[in-house]
């Protein structure tokens, strides 16, 4: 016999994800440079952008597997956070990996640059807890 529960309440915390960007190279398209894998069922519940510096026109995106969890990528501003907004797929399962990647022009760089995923464990109401024999 499996126990179910439900769905968790959505004003649990969440937990950062940090994923460095470091310093970005030029003519770059889709690179990705860091990726994480939380090993749970998960919520993308925020995105965040830090540079140090930028010195080019640099966008920034956050994957769940291939496709973003943004409704846009984020430009980055130097020594600002910059927060994204989400699209519509922010959800992934156990197997799902968290990618970042980037686009920069032919032009200069960010550097010092990180983004900070807020992250929320995700149970639905089937998924088995316990098995009772």
């Amino acid at each position: 016999m499996s126990v179910t529960l439900p769905k968790l309440d959505k004003t649990l915390p969440a937990h950062p994800v940090r994923l460095s960007l470091g310093t970005t190279a030029i003519s770059q398209t889709a690179k990705k440079v860091d990726g994480v894998t939380p090993g749970y069922a998960f919520e993308v519940v925020s995105v965040e952008v830090n540079a140090t510096t930028v010195a080019a026109t640099i966008s920034v995106d956050v994957q769940i597997g291939a496709t973003s969890v943004l409704a846009s990528p984020i430009t980055p501003v130097a020594a600002t956070p910059t927060e994204g907004t989400l699209g519509t797929s922010v959800r992934g399962g156990a197997a799902a990996a968290i990618s970042l990647l980037y686009t920069s022009n032919g032009t200069g760089a960010a550097t010092n640059g990180f983004v900070t995923v807020w992250i929320r464990p995700q149970v639905t109401s089937s998924t088995p807890i316990a098995s009772v024999p």
